[in-house]
């Protein structure tokens, strides 16, 4: 029996499912929040078509933003890397390792290194602020929208793998 992570009907997808919407959120932050218009993708070769049968190894696409910014990405199951850089007008800002990961970002910005201070369980922050914004009424940092706008953007990808065409995002 397969992973889960390997099953489709269980996971949603491969790796575009999984860790895709991690660099979706970076480039759409980076980008001052606002969504892609516009996607190209294409699945890469699979190196182990005996595991993955049911789902992507992995997936390179490219986000196109309203005002011309584009990301280049990539996710695989088969391939470790963990970086993420943003160019800008006013400088970049690189996760040079451990960039979608808990803890140990080493970063590098136009005006210096970041320093996170000591380690903090992130998932569990956001798990106590999920709770308070229950118990205080207040909207949370990351909405249910954000989460939609991300799987919207995903399916898009998908859909650009499987028509082989720019695909336009609707969110």
């Amino acid at each position: 029996s397969a992973p889960w992570r390997l099953v489709k009907a269980q996971a949603g997808g491969g790796p575009m499912m999984d860790l895709g919407g991690y660099i979706i959120q970076g480039a759409c932050m980076a980008a001052s929040g606002v969504a892609p218009v516009a996607v190209t993708a294409r699945d890469i070769p699979k190196t182990r078509p005996d595991l993955f049968i049911d789902v992507e190894e992995g997936t390179r696409w490219t986000m196109e933003f309203p005002d011309g910014a584009v990301c280049d990405a990539f996710t695989s199951y088969a391939h470790s890397a963990d970086t993420f850089r943003a160019e800008g007008a006013k400088g970049f800002i690189e996760f040079k390792e451990r960039a979608f990961t808990y803890n140990g970002a080493i970063v590098e910005t136009s005006r210096g290194k970041l320093d996170f201070g000591p380690y903090v369980n992130q998932q569990a922050r956001q798990i106590d602020d999920f709770a308070v914004c229950v118990r205080e009424g207040r909207e949370s940092r990351v909405p249910g929208e954000m989460g939609r706008r991300d799987l919207v953007i995903v399916e898009a990808i998908y859909e650009s793998v499987r028509t082989g065409k720019r695909t336009m995002v609707n969110v």
